[in-house]
């Protein structure tokens, strides 16, 4: 018995344990702590503070192994989630447009009531260094017809230049290759409305063959005339950006910015058949 009380005094661990015991004592009996509880309080502290941390270590590993696939599961569930709210808000704002597109179109059908319309969604778009044309989603089956015009609310977007059953191709006013019997609202005067390759990279056309004295201001209306009776009469076009003089001197031309963006065109109508008192 002896021995073993003498190994139990020469253990490091005793001096703490005693100490550990004689601190808990006293506050136990007194209620307060005592100098020496404060002492091992702050000796104490680094290891307090390392147990927390190793604590905090062992909870995080504990999620990422045993909680892994719950998150994984949980992340996925919130993606699906985001992606059918993007999808029901992009088809909600695609059915405002839509509408209002209607309501712009109807003002105009009750204008024109000799127009008879078909409505079509723009589902393609060539828009290259040679050309610009729209392909939309109808063709001969919805009774479109080759050289049909095609128009929006605002004006002339142009004409159906190729066509199939389901499906059409629109070659723009500001193409190359598009020309139409042009008017200037203001004055009547009487001109040609085309493509020019140049001005079609800006999205523009030209009004040709004006007199060189022809009154044509800044800011004037061209609409169709309805003269060679490819395109009905009255149909808006653009407005005059700026006036130029043809390279052989004799004649001016019109700079036109279309009334129509054919970059953001979503839905057009297709004229499909004029009444004439």
């Amino acid at each position: 018995m002896r021995k073993i009380w003498k190994k139990a005094v020469h253990a490091r661990w005793f001096p703490a344990a005693v100490l550990c015991i004689a601190v808990a004592v006293y506050s136990g009996i007194s209620g307060n702590s005592s100098p020496v509880t404060n002492a091992a309080g702050t000796v104490l502290l680094p290891a307090q503070r390392a147990v927390t941390h190793m604590a905090v270590k062992v909870a995080d590993t504990y999620n990422k192994y045993f909680r892994y696939d719950e998150l994984v599961a949980e992340n996925e569930s919130l993606k699906q989630q985001v992606t059918e709210l993007t999808s029901q808000l992009e088809d909600a704002q695609a059915a405002v447009s839509e509408n209002a597109d209607l309501r712009a179109m109807l003002g105009v059908a009750e204008r024109n009531t000799e127009f008879t319309y078909a409505g079509a969604e723009v589902v393609g778009r060539t828009l290259d260094e040679w050309s610009r044309v729209l392909t939309i989603d109808a063709g001969s089956a919805d009774g479109l017809e080759k050289n049909d015009c095609v128009v929006t609310a605002q004006g002339m977007v142009g004409y159906i230049s190729e066509l199939s059953d389901h499906s059409a191709k629109v070659t723009a006013i500001i193409d190359s290759n598009m020309s139409a019997a042009a008017r200037l609202v203001r004055t009547g005067e009487i001109a040609v409305a085309e493509g020019d390759y140049q001005l079609m990279a800006d999205g523009k056309l030209k009004i040709s063959y004006l007199n060189k004295d022809a009154d044509v201001v800044v800011g004037d209306t061209v609409q169709t005339s309805g003269s060679g009776g490819l395109f009905p009469k009255g149909l808006a076009i653009g407005t005059v950006e700026s006036i130029q003089t043809e390279s052989d001197g004799m004649t001016n031309y019109a700079v036109l910015t279309p009334l129509v963006d054919i970059t953001t065109l979503t839905h057009v109508y297709i004229i499909t058949d004029v009444t004439v008192d």
